[in-house]
């Protein structure tokens, strides 16, 4: 058995871009989805048209049907943390990143009409989600949350807030950093270790160099909290050679960041 379903993602032309979205979601009654491409930066604080970014969110939202004024994000600070939404908590990181959730790189909530945003640019961003309970999780995956195991804090308070059973779950990995492409040096290797114990299937080598396979170490972290490998969809695309998306390890630390969104409509 596999550990999860490779997916290429369904395209939908939006003005001069495109809107991508996980076949396995779309069939979840009462829930939008969307994971962002370049042109669009997501990103009001850096990268391209970054003015733009806000607007953008703005109408996105709306044409998914998701209410923009009640957009809530997490600052993404490369932490293991993950929080739930409170009602007050609906709408904070709408315009910008410095009115987010605090030291925090996932979101759990089951209110109706609060969606969720998560930027990346080569990191792994899981969105998880329960139709029965009408939950939906995201977690900013970067090689530091992946060693501290965010995939499986994700899982977690979803069962301490939600009392969701994993294996109802539908998980997916949005575009990210390929198996043998996001290189690494042995210092991360040896984190990985002292964390996670047995890592060296989630460190190919090739030609002298160390890569970190995100897919495969998140994945396996999904599996280990109950998630079912036949529910755990990972987009193929690669955001380092895949031009639709930005990426921080192709184009620098100016690039610009896409996006995944995700609510319940109702």
């Amino acid at each position: 058995m596999s550990d999860f379903q490779p997916v290429e993602l369904t395209v939908e032309q939006f003005h001069d871009t495109q809107l991508l979205r996980f076949p396995a979601f779309q069939q979840i009654d009462g829930f939008a989805h969307v994971v962002t491409t370049r042109p669009w930066n997501m990103a009001p604080h850096c990268g391209p048209q970054y003015e733009l970014a806000v607007s953008r969110r703005r109408m996105i939202c709306e044409h998914i049907g998701l209410p923009f004024d009640r957009l809530t994000a997490s600052d993404q600070v490369h932490s293991p943390h993950v929080l739930s939404v409170r009602p007050e908590d609906a709408g904070v990181g709408r315009d910008s990143r410095e009115t987010a959730i605090k030291f925090t790189d996932g979101l759990v909530c089951n209110l109706p009409r609060v969606p969720l945003i998560q930027f990346s640019a080569d990191c792994p961003l899981i969105l998880a989600v329960d139709p029965r309970r009408r939950a939906v999780g995201t977690a900013h995956a970067s090689w530091r949350g992946t060693v501290t195991q965010i995939a499986t804090e994700l899982i977690r308070q979803m069962q301490i807030e939600f009392a969701v059973n994993p294996p109802d779950l539908t998980v997916a990995l949005c575009p990210c950093a390929g198996p043998v492409e996001y290189e690494v040096g042995n210092d991360v290797r040896r984190i990985a270790a002292a964390r996670l114990g047995d890592v060296e299937r989630f460190f190919p080598a090739r030609e002298g160099r160390i890569f970190f396979d995100m897919r495969a170490a998140n994945t396996a972290q999904l599996i280990a909290a109950g998630v079912r490998p036949d529910r755990i969809f990972v987009a193929t695309a690669s955001t380092m050679t895949d031009p639709r998306f930005y990426s921080h390890r192709r184009d620098g630390a100016d690039t610009g960041r896409f996006a995944v969104i995700a609510g319940f409509a109702s």
